[in-house]
């Protein structure tokens, strides 16, 4: 059980550099300080998602950043150390796959989370059984040697600490989007 005051304090290290997100693996955090944030991954400079919309695939980074910029939402960049063995092609056909395992971000179904959980656990061998959110996820990766740096954009970069939240405000968030989405 997660208390109220646990929080995970992420050491943002890195000046963020939109060219770097062409080669290697990051972990998005997007509206990085809202409860609960999105996430996805960036792969050699494509972005791709579980959404409230549906699944996001081959998106160009260029596009999120975009987004991004013109609305100042805070984003964090979280580098994945490249894997020994597979190429990025075969990782992004992989997390792909994974995404493609559910139609969209629903209640009782899926979260943002879902496929990326996926990924790491097939991919990387990282047990995820005790993984529900991203601030659990991230101290788990960083234990396991698999963070190798991070940036942010439009975020306080001293005090930043991710949102610490609850099933059931990721529901409530699901369901304020779909409500905004249908309108």
């Amino acid at each position: 059980m997660i208390q109220e005051s646990a929080t995970y304090q992420l050491k943002i290290e890195e000046q963020f550099e939109e060219k770097k997100l062409q080669k290697g693996i990051y972990i998005v955090v997007i509206h990085a300080t809202r409860i609960p944030p999105h996430i996805g991954l960036v792969i050699d400079g494509k972005y791709y998602s579980l959404s409230i919309k549906g699944q996001d695939i081959h998106v160009p980074v260029f596009t999120l950043l975009k987004n991004s910029t013109i609305r100042k939402i805070p984003t964090l960049f979280i580098k994945i150390k490249s894997h020994p063995t597979f190429s990025a092609v075969y990782l992004s056909e992989h997390f792909v796959a994974n995404v493609q395992k559910y139609e969209r971000v629903d209640v009782g179904v899926a979260t943002c989370l879902s496929p990326i959980k996926l990924f790491f656990e097939e991919v990387y061998s990282v047990s995820m059984k005790e993984v529900n959110y991203l601030f659990e996820l991230l101290p788990k990766l960083e234990r396991e040697g698999l963070i190798e740096n991070s940036s942010s954009m439009n975020i306080d970069e001293e005090g930043y600490r991710l949102p610490v939240y609850t099933l059931k405000e990721i529901n409530t968030g699901i369901n304020q989007v779909r409500i905004e989405f249908k309108n």
